[in-house]
């Protein structure tokens, strides 16, 4: 897996200020999962990339089933949840796999990390 992208839903126009995100210490817990996704056949994404692992995070209460949450926001962005990894779980920041799109998701409410492969990577996670 070569190619990483994020996908959020902004509710800002733009950041609310310039420089590092003020996160507070007392930041809430976020729910976080991963599944497994593959381009739709009318994606753009569909002739360069066999799939990806997509790490989700979200802020609880934004949908009562996460994982249908993501997956309706996932076939917007041209992809279908083909699996799911990792079931979800609320973590702390100190938890998070990666600070950065944590901190992302509380502004935005949810973020998506795409940890893609190509489509000409000949081995078993190629689906299409």
């Amino acid at each position: 897996m070569a190619c990483l992208a994020l996908a959020t839903r902004s509710r800002y126009p733009a950041p609310p200020r310039p420089g590092p995100l003020a996160i507070p210490q007392t930041a809430p817990k976020l729910w976080v999962f991963v599944v497994e996704a593959e381009p739709l056949p009318d994606a753009p994404d569909f002739q360069e990339f066999g799939g990806a692992y997509v790490l989700c995070y979200q802020m609880p209460g934004l949908a009562e089933d996460p994982i249908r949450h993501a997956s309706d926001f996932l076939r917007g962005a041209g992809w279908q949840v083909t699996g799911v990894q990792d079931e979800p779980r609320q973590i702390e920041r100190d938890e998070a796999p990666e600070a950065e799109h944590f901190d992302q998701a509380l502004i935005d409410d949810e973020a998506y990390v795409f940890h893609q492969w190509r489509v000409e990577d000949a081995d078993d996670q190629t689906r299409h």
